[in-house]
Parts: C-alpha cells; sequence; structure tokens
C-alpha cells in the first residue's frame, strides 16, 4: 500500500501504528522494500486502468463510436478505474478528501504514462485496433502492450513513492527536533 506522510499521520493518530503504517520501507532493507510496495501497487494501477480501458473500448464499439471517441472514453475511464482501485483501500485509513488527495498525487503520473505506452503501441500495431477478441492478433497485442504499460507505470510510480518517502523522513525529522 502506498502512503503519504499525511496518511501515516492520520493512521498514527488514530492509534493503528501496530499495523507497523508507513515503517514498511525500513522493513527489509530500505529500497528493496519500496520497490517491492511499488511493484504491489503498479500491478493494481495496470489491473485497475486496463479493466477501464477494456470497459470503455467496448462501450464505444458496442454504440458504433470513431475511434477517436472510443479511446477518449477508455482512457477516461481508465484513471478513474484506476484511481478507485487506489482510493477504495485508502478509506479504510483516511476521509475521502484525504484519500482523493493521496490518490490523485500518487496515481497521475503513473496512469499517465501506461496510458501514453499502451496507446502508443496499439497504433504501431498493424490491424490491432480492429481484432476480435477472438483474433490471435488481440491476444498477441495484448501479451506486448500490459508488460510495456507495467513497465512504464513502474518507474513513474517509484518516483512518486520515492518523492513521499522523502516529505515523511523529513517530517519525521522535523518533529524529532
Amino acid at each position: 500500500m502506498f502512503y503519504t506522510p499525511q496518511s501515516i499521520l492520520y493512521c498514527k493518530m488514530l492509534g493503528d501504528e501496530h499495523n507497523n503504517i508507513g515503517h514498511e520501507h525500513h522493513s527489509s532493507g530500505g529500497s528493496s522494500s519500496l520497490r517491492w510496495q511499488t511493484a504491489k501497487h503498479a500491478l493494481r494501477c495496470l489491473i485497475g486502468c486496463n479493466i477501464g480501458e477494456g470497459i470503455g473500448a467496448a462501450i464505444g464499439f458496442m454504440l458504433g463510436w470513431d475511434m477517436i471517441s472510443t479511446l477518449v472514453l477508455a482512457v477516461g475511464l481508465a484513471f478513474a478505474v484506476g484511481y478507485a482501485f487506489t482510493i477504495i483501500p485508502m478509506l479504510k485509513m483516511m476521509p475521502v478528501r484525504q484519500a482523493a488527495r493521496v490518490t490523485v498525487v500518487g496515481d497521475t503520473a503513473s496512469i499517465a504514462a501506461m496510458e501514453i505506452a499502451e496507446n502508443s503501441i496499439v497504433f504501431v500495431i498493424p490491424s490491432f485496433m480492429y481484432a476480435a477478441i477472438t483474433d490471435a492478433l488481440f491476444w498477441l497485442g495484448l501479451g506486448i502492450i500490459l508488460p510495456a504499460g507495467y513497465a512504464t507505470a513502474y518507474p513513474a510510480m517509484y518516483w512518486a513513492m520515492k518523492r513521499e518517502q522523502k516529505k515523511e523522513e523529513g517530517m519525521q525529522a522535523h518533529h524529532s527536533h
């Protein structure tokens, strides 16, 4: 789970320190745990975004929309579902407004990177946009697109999480003096 300094402080105020919130990156040697947390969060983001994008593509196809309109809907739903996959677990720890802020700050760069990579590849694979779900090209394309999306989302997510970790450490140092 991705925590910002605000969410860590909020959980501590609630007496939730027994869950070791905010200390995950210290538990197994520093950055390796941050990398693992980033990997899990980027995967959750990939799943949520691609569910949203698939739903958008299906709706656009069923309504007979043109490619651009379908793409806009699909990307919009990718962001919406990706954010939902992050915010829902956070609502157990913090108020809606704070969870929304944490989600938008943490996921926007990652989702944007993933969408740019995936949609760029979609347009490069000949006839992929017209492949049916029963076509081998559709599944081959997904086998290329999904790992590429993850590979671009991971560094963006790592950067965001590392930035928040540094803010947390700065806040802890400031409060300890």
